[in-house]
């Protein structure tokens, strides 16, 4: 199945910013636990692996292979991690909060008889997941790659990984849309 779309997935425009790309039409983010698999690819061929997850309403963007050893991480399961919903990366339950790509964790700290270790709270390890803009229109999804800075997610944003099944290809400049 194929749709044409007219876009330009990377190229930086004259004043610095990359555009907003259509991956997507409204009605496949609709409902809550939606997913798209998309495959940016930018002028030199390369793809960037992004999944948008709609969640209670609201659509995220975030790399789709996990920072820590490239597991399909937009396929991951949404969890809440302190009041923060989070995809756990099914290969090591890495959680990753959607919003800002923050890595969570369960921290814990040793009781008054040192001895024992009780539970601290979440803490976070900072950023470590590439997120990017998502704007819904009328004619659908867009998504403004953010690619500004080094984050561990980029060492796997365009690698061959099982678990992003149905991922779309949208070419830079091109109209055409696949599926791998």
């Amino acid at each position: 199945m194929s749709e044409r779309l007219s876009t330009t997935a990377d190229p930086i425009t004259p004043d610095g910013e990359r555009p907003f790309v259509r991956v997507a039409g409204c009605d496949e983010l609709a409902r809550n636990g939606d997913r798209v698999h998309v495959q940016l690819l930018g002028q030199d061929g390369s793809p960037r692996h992004v999944s948008l997850i709609n969640h209670e309403g609201e659509v995220f963007a975030v790399d789709s292979l996990c920072y820590h050893a490239g597991g399909p991480l937009g396929a991951g399961e949404i969890e809440d991690v302190g009041g923060t919903a989070c995809l756990s990366c099914p290969w090591h339950l890495y959680k990753v909060a959607l919003g800002s790509g923050e890595k969570l964790y369960g921290s814990t700290k040793f009781a008054d008889d040192g001895v024992t270790l009780i539970p601290d709270g979440v803490k976070s390890v900072g950023k470590r997941q590439r997120t990017h803009e998502v704007q819904i229109r009328a004619d659908g999804v867009y998504v403004r790659l953010c690619l500004s800075g080094d984050l561990e997610s980029d060492k796997y944003a365009n690698k061959k990984v099982p678990g992003i099944a149905g991922a779309r290809v949208i070419q830079v400049g091109g109209e055409v849309v696949t599926r791998v």
